[in-house]
């Protein structure tokens, strides 16, 4: 009776020693990962772009990007178009992301295509870059993008996106 009593006591506690252990190897492990520098985010949505003309074109916009710890801003966008295409529009466009602010709350990019002298093609009247994609982390959230304009009444494009955010 009395050994049956120690054991019972021995596998508590060393039940409990495997608790507090597993603790603070939680612990160490999730600070470890929150104190990272390195962030990356990634997302996409259906988007109705407005053209110079007036027109709007219905198109998927999709990027990565990722902060490494030395605080350098890489990544790519993708815009393809849903609607037919057209005679003078590729829609298709796609370039470098290459500044901006990320965390895993918020994130401001911006993006130039491959060679800066490209325009993006998606309306009958070219889109200009920088690119620039601004949104909050989550499902369902709401994301600007908006083109180098020249027109002051230029007004960015929101659309309803999935963004994931997470330390690296």
């Amino acid at each position: 009776m009395i050994v049956k009593q120690i054991s019972n006591y021995y596998l508590v506690y060393l039940l409990l020693f495997h608790l507090i252990l597993f603790t603070l190897f939680t612990q160490h492990a999730f600070a470890t990962e929150q104190t990272s520098n390195s962030t990356i985010i990634h997302g996409g949505g259906t988007a109705n772009i407005g053209c110079p003309d007036g027109s709007t074109l219905n198109t998927i916009v999709s990027f990565v990007a990722a902060k490494s710890e030395n605080g350098t801003i890489a990544g790519n966008w993708t815009l393809s178009s849903t609607e037919g295409i057209g005679v003078s529009t590729n829609g298709f466009s796609q370039g470098p992301i290459y500044q901006g602010n990320l965390s895993m709350e918020q994130f401001n990019i911006q993006g130039e295509t491959f060679n800066p002298q490209e325009e993006i093609n998606l309306c009958a009247s070219p889109l200009l870059v920088p690119i620039s994609l601004t949104g909050q982390c989550g499902r369902d959230v709401i994301v600007t993008i908006q083109f180098q304009s020249n027109d002051p009444l230029d007004i960015p494009d929101s659309f309803s996106a999935d963004v994931e955010c997470q330390y690296v």
